[in-house]
């Protein structure tokens, strides 16, 4: 990386490991899923490849490091940037702020069992359900939010 690479302010995602639920096509969102041990593996591998000094993730140029408090992703954040990287633990958040989707009726369902419960309510009859133009049903939103 260059110099120049290494100075430039950025953010950078990581999602979570393989879960069962993400493994079998589950929709999962608040439900508290830990990584199986293929997911722990996925993201061992990404850290031996990507953080390191020199590398896209410089734990040491780290400013500040969110985390979401389901367990998935804290055992990502850990297996990722142990103790031993140097990550300050004042530079990093727990927070609600960045959690994943509340899926409400549909949390723990395949696609095709929320296309028969929407079917079975009375949904979609003229057209398929698509989770980004039609949201989910039975969840609470944030504020200012619309499913």
């Amino acid at each position: 990386m260059s110099d120049q690479d290494a100075l430039t302010p950025r953010v950078i995602l990581f999602r979570h490991g393989e879960t069962k639920w993400s493994k079998s096509g589950r929709f999962t969102g608040t439900t508290d899923i830990e990584l199986t041990r293929a997911g722990a593996a996925q993201v061992s591998l990404a850290a031996a490849r990507l953080v390191g000094a020199g590398k896209l993730v410089d734990p040491l140029r780290l400013v500040h490091v969110f985390v979401s408090p389901r367990v998935r992703a804290v055992r990502t954040f850990e297996l990722l940037l142990p103790p031993s990287s140097g990550v300050v633990a004042g530079k990093v958040t727990y927070t609600e702020d960045i959690v994943e989707w509340n899926y409400g009726d549909y949390e723990g369902l395949k696609d095709q069992e929320i296309r028969l419960l929407r079917k079975k309510r009375g949904l979609d009859l003229e057209r398929k359900w698509n989770i980004w133009s039609d949201g989910y049903q039975g969840s609470k939103l944030p504020n200012g939010w619309t499913g």
